[in-house]
């Protein structure tokens, strides 16, 4: 009897498993499809010379990982100084792969797009299989997702991948793995000691009698905050004891030197803009979650209570911090919605997707005005062939578009003086190129022009 009963139940798990295998093919298809989406704009955005000084610094980061793992705009000093990313070693096949910037654009849109697979994952424990794809569609939509995958590079573009497969696990109940993501997650950048730190804690704290999650806590909490320990008591200072940490600036409120977007005081309406446009193309459904939305928050805080507007924007590398806990939250606040009314958790899963697609279309963080604001022409094409021609690694000063094209040259910046050749483009930076500074190094014969080719101009010094 019993072998009479296992034939069926075979068949039912072989039908189950092709039912969720479909299910998984229509995910990769979606990670594919959005991976190439970013890609193309990623590209889009650097062809026409619209990417930034920070896509530059990480592809000079990234070609240099086995010799000083640095950048001239960071003063050439070890990557590690700045910011704790030993995850960019991942960077260095891509640079040499791709020849330079385009590795780092694809490395960036395949980890981004990266989150949907954790995403739908957490949403098939709570909901049929084509409820849980619809979230997922919420999840590749999500504006904020896309501003951070087509922007300049930054080593956070592998957070919300693995702050979301941290919450799959721990909500799996699979320890071990949570681990893991929190031991990786913890490469990504220093602002991670303290979310691990704070997401152990309150993982600790609320465990009561479970032991094992408990346990699971405390291990989050120590890789948190031990990490912190070793890079802030032992790595800076072997490196350089002397060579200060940047980024306390942001929360320095008693000093007034704000980045070029300028000064955001406590009162600000950027900090309720960012709220809104981190909630509603989510239909405000985080906020039913009741654990999920909480290992968000410290992400949050990273950039409300920054007082430089350039982290309020939503569009920027900063709200990586706490995307992928966000998402989780959102599936854990449709299924609150679910065990009330499946109809009310499906309507806002649509209505979700809905208000995603309206604000990428009229108000998207990737600022398509600017960013792609034109296709790719000619003279994009002459710019990129001038800058090949100059030698390899010559010392090179240029303002950041351009800058973002020489990430290769380990001698290129974007300030400083005496360097071998300045470019300007006089129609892009015509300020720069019309400035008084620019022509003095004329007009005293410092520098001479050696070639002009479409909108770029060459000094060489004399």
């Amino acid at each position: 009897m019993a072998r009479l009963d296992a034939g069926p139940k075979n068949a039912q798990t072989v039908r189950l498993k092709a039912h969720l295998g479909g299910w998984w093919l229509a995910v990769a298809a979606l990670y594919g499809t959005l991976a190439a989406a970013y890609t193309w704009l990623g590209l889009w955005r650097y062809h026409i010379f619209r990417a930034g000084v920070d896509l530059g610094v990480f592809t000079q980061v990234g070609n240099s990982v086995l010799h000083g793992f640095s950048s001239t705009v960071g003063e050439r000093a070890n990557h590690l100084l700045i910011h704790f990313s030993p995850i960019l070693v991942i960077s260095a096949p891509f640079v040499k792969l791709f020849g330079g910037a385009p590795g780092l654009i694809v490395l960036q849109a395949f980890a981004c797009a990266a989150v949907v697979f954790p995403v739908f994952a957490f949403a098939s424990l709570r909901f049929p299989k084509y409820v849980a794809f619809g979230i997922t569609l919420v999840a590749a939509c999500y504006p904020p997702l896309s501003g951070v995958a087509v922007g300049d590079f930054h080593e956070l573009a592998f957070a919300p991948v693995l702050a979301a497969s941290l919450a799959l696990a721990l909500d799996r109940r699979a320890f071990r793995w949570a681990i893991a993501a929190a031991a990786t997650l913890v490469c990504v950048k220093e602002d991670q000691f303290v979310v691990l730190a704070f997401i152990g804690g309150v993982i600790a704290v609320t465990s009561r009698n479970d032991i094992a999650r408990r346990r699971c806590g405390l291990w989050i909490l120590a890789i948190g905050a031990g990490t912190a320990l070793l890079y802030f008591g032992v790595i800076r200072p072997l490196i350089d004891p002397h060579f200060p940490y940047w980024s306390f600036h942001y929360y320095q409120w008693w000093r007034y030197p704000p980045t070029p977007l300028g000064f955001a005081g406590w009162n600000s309406p950027l900090r309720l803009q960012y709220l809104i446009a981190a909630l509603s193309p989510l239909a405000f459904l985080p906020l039913l979650s009741r654990r999920y939305f909480v290992f968000a928050l410290p992400g949050l805080a990273e950039v409300m209570l920054s007082h430089e507007a350039i982290t309020l924007f939503i569009g920027t590398h900063y709200s990586a911090t706490w995307i992928g806990f966000m998402l989780c939250a959102f599936v854990e606040g449709a299924a609150w919605l679910a065990a009330r009314s499946m109809t009310l958790a499906k309507l806002g899963v649509v209505l979700a997707l809905a208000i995603s697609i309206w604000t990428s279309e009229y108000y998207s963080p990737t600022s398509p005005g600017y960013f792609l604001g034109r296709k790719s022409t000619y003279a994009d094409s002459v710019k990129e062939q001038t800058l090949e021609s100059l030698p390899q690694n010559a010392s090179i000063r240029a303002d950041d578009e351009i800058f973002a094209h020489l990430g290769m040259n380990p001698n290129a910046m974007i300030d400083g003086s005496g360097q071998q050749y300045i470019v300007f483009d006089v129609i892009d930076d015509a300020a720069q190129w019309k400035s008084a500074a620019a022509q003095s190094l004329l007009a005293q014969k410092t520098y001479r022009i050696v070639l002009r080719r479409g909108t770029l101009v060459v000094l060489r010094r004399n």
